[in-house]
């Protein structure tokens, strides 16, 4: 459990900091994807006892990092401890759920690879297929056909879940919570009974000019389009917790581990 000490150390450090973190040496960024597209090709093989071990390895190597070189803000660091907490419990399930684990196994995948290639992530393939959801959505609309819009906002709800963790990881926490906010929105106004066409409309438009920008480049002054600015603030203490308690359980995880086989080992 020495490592724990570690990690909660650098938390401590980072959350007394200005809210950010670099994360040090790009060759270790690069190790930890390349580690996280080993246990998402595990998975896809149903191979779980190596994805685990595999897993396990990432963890504590991510909780070890020494951070200083590549920008990562705390909400980033929190996605990507969500994503190995995420796969961890769907790996330790009785009760195995394929399509779950699977999806869990690519937000890791694609996490990491927002941090280790900033530039040309893998999560922003994802983008055409949500602005397909969108299209969708709006040819319900104009169709009058509620079910078409329901299916088009609950296929937007899975996609955008997939690349999540990764948003938060390749944008400013700012851009990343108000497109959370928008796609959340969406997904309420279109699930609501009856439809109100007219407020889900004008959030559709938004799409093309403001959010789509957003999610393939950083753009500073795409949201002074809007009146308004949707209200995605995740107070700090929030994500310091939530960061402290993911990290914690991995490290609860590992010495669980640790103690079987030192019980294992005594039987023989």
């Amino acid at each position: 459990m020495r490592w724990m000490v570690g990690v909660l150390g650098g938390i401590l450090i980072w959350l007394g900091g200005s809210g950010w973190a670099w994360a040090s040496g790009k060759e270790s960024v690069e190790g930890w994807s390349q580690q996280a597209e080993r246990v998402d090709q595990l998975v896809r093989e149903g191979k779980v006892g190596k994805a685990q071990e595999e897993l396990s390895q990432l963890a504590s190597r991510f909780s070890q990092g020494d951070f200083s070189e590549v920008h990562l803000s705390v909400e980033g660091i929190g996605a990507l401890s969500d994503t190995l907490v995420d796969l961890d419990q769907e790996l330790v399930r009785v009760m195995r759920r394929p399509q779950r684990l699977r999806e869990a196994s690519e937000r890791l995948r694609l996490a990491f690879d927002a941090l280790a290639h900033p530039d040309q992530p893998l999560w922003q393939g994802y983008v055409s297929k949500i602005g397909n959801d969108i299209g969708e959505i709006q040819r319900g609309i104009k169709k009058d056909h509620p079910e078409t819009v329901l299916s088009g906002a609950e296929k937007l709800k899975v996609h955008f879940g997939q690349i999540e963790p990764a948003l938060w990881v390749s944008r400013h926490p700012e851009t990343a919570g108000r497109i959370q906010s928008y796609v959340y929105s969406l997904k309420s106004q279109a699930g609501k009974s009856p439809v109100t066409w007219v407020p889900l409309q004008s959030a559709l438009e938004q799409w093309e000019p403001m959010i789509q920008p957003s999610m393939l480049r950083e753009e500073e002054g795409v949201w002074a389009v809007s009146g308004e600015s949707p209200d995605w603030r995740l107070p700090a203490f929030t994500v310091s917790g939530v960061l402290l308690l993911a990290l914690g359980y991995v490290g609860w995880r590992k010495y669980r581990s640790e103690q079987q086989e030192v019980v294992t080992l005594g039987r023989r």
